[in-house]
């Protein structure tokens, strides 16, 4: 449903639309944050509108900051989040000044403000740092992006110590590629995995996940953390030198992230434990690359696919292919399948079992070697 005032367009969520709020408590409230977009290019605006409105946001959509100023005076319900372009249009009031304004204010001190540019300029990042915007955003940016961080913060105050989020509403390997899009320096923090990652504009600088460190904790973090996580922003969380920048990780990680993901949901849990059947192995032998052998030998029965992914030589993301594949043609099937097709026999014959000679009622084994004459007891 869309409404106009003046010249702002009000954008609703269709009913069936999934909530916006990444909080499992108010989920079942039906909870709408109102974002506030300013933003001259039309067709930006709308692509950003609608991508926030499909991801559950309610969202008042218009062309500059004289047409939404209505909006903040005392008496009006606040919006959760302002997204605002910092060019002004026709001599009109820029985002800096806008921004600027809303932190001298109150009721506005503390709501959330996003700054976007058509232009990269380290001059409007450092006007954006002076007036304690959340970010500086350089246009133009993929939807999910905007989704991204307006999940981590719509509705919560700019000056939270942290935003806590989840891996099922909020996936981390979206809100780290949205986080580089940034200028900010942070860090996040996972709370069901032993894991971290630390960011500095536009760059991971490090990461750890179960034990590895630098990239292979990146690409670990991203694939396998999972659950309640948190972000912190500050420059004392990033010291060290850039280890990913923006370009790569969304043209390279991300696709892979998203790629594993997309396997993860065919149906083969992590926590499996698969076997080979070797009847369908012989049959499928000769259609299978060499480099397959390196996954097959890790099924023992014993090992999850989740341990056959981390000792693999094969990239992650590779090894889960090659694992769906083989799941999909019977080669690798669940142990307890294998186990209930060829149960052991009922008695196991005994091998190597030595045979000791009758003893009397008193006498016991190896009772000789213990014993200790008069002599050596006196001394």
């Amino acid at each position: 449903m869309a409404a106009s005032t003046h010249r702002a367009t009000v954008l609703e969520p269709a009913p069936s639309s999934a909530c916006a709020d990444v909080s499992p408590r108010r989920r079942s409230t039906r909870f709408r944050p109102r974002v506030l977009l300013v933003e001259s290019h039309q067709d930006v605006r709308s692509s950003l509108a609608q991508g926030l409105v499909g991801a559950g946001f309610e969202v008042l959509a218009a062309p500059t900051l004289e047409d939404v100023e209505g909006e903040l005076v005392p008496g009006q319900p606040l919006p959760h989040l302002v997204i605002a372009n910092v060019e002004p249009v026709e001599g009109g009031l820029d985002g800096f000044a806008f921004c600027e304004r809303l932190r001298a204010d109150a009721r506005t001190e503390h709501l959330p403000v996003y700054l976007t540019s058509h232009q990269e300029s380290p001059e409007h990042r450092e006007r954006a740092e002076a007036v304690h915007a959340d970010d500086y955003l350089v246009l133009p940016l993929p939807p999910q992006v905007v989704v991204s961080l307006a999940r981590l913060k719509a509705g919560r105050s700019t000056s939270t110590p942290a935003y806590e989020a989840h891996s099922l509403r909020l996936p981390l390997a979206q809100i780290v590629h949205a986080l580089l899009c940034g200028s900010r320096t942070g860090r996040i923090d996972l709370r069901d995995n032993e894991g971290w990652l630390t960011f500095r504009h536009g760059h991971v600088v490090d990461a750890s996940f179960e034990g590895e460190r630098g990239l292979t904790g990146i690409r670990r973090l991203l694939l396998f953390g999972s659950g309640a996580y948190a972000v912190s922003f500050g420059d004392a969380f990033a010291d060290g030198k850039p280890l990913l920048n923006l370009k790569i990780y969304a043209s390279l990680v991300l696709p892979a992230a998203e790629r594993f993901a997309a396997l993860c949901s065919l149906g083969i849990p992590l926590s499996a434990r698969l076997m080979v059947d070797f009847k369908r192995l012989a049959d499928a032998l000769k259609s299978l690359p060499d480099d397959v052998s390196r996954v097959i030998r890790l099924f023992d029965g014993q090992r999850t696919v989740h341990t056959a992914l981390m000792e693999c030589s094969l990239p992650e993301v590779t090894t889960l292919e090659a694992v769906t594949c083989l799941y999909a043609q019977g080669v690798l099937v669940p142990a307890n399948l294998i186990a209930e097709r060829e149960p052991p026999p009922a008695a196991v014959p005994s091998f190597f079992e030595p045979v000791l000679p009758a003893l009397g009622e008193e006498e016991e084994p190896f009772s000789e070697a213990f014993e200790t004459d008069d002599s050596s007891r006196a001394a």
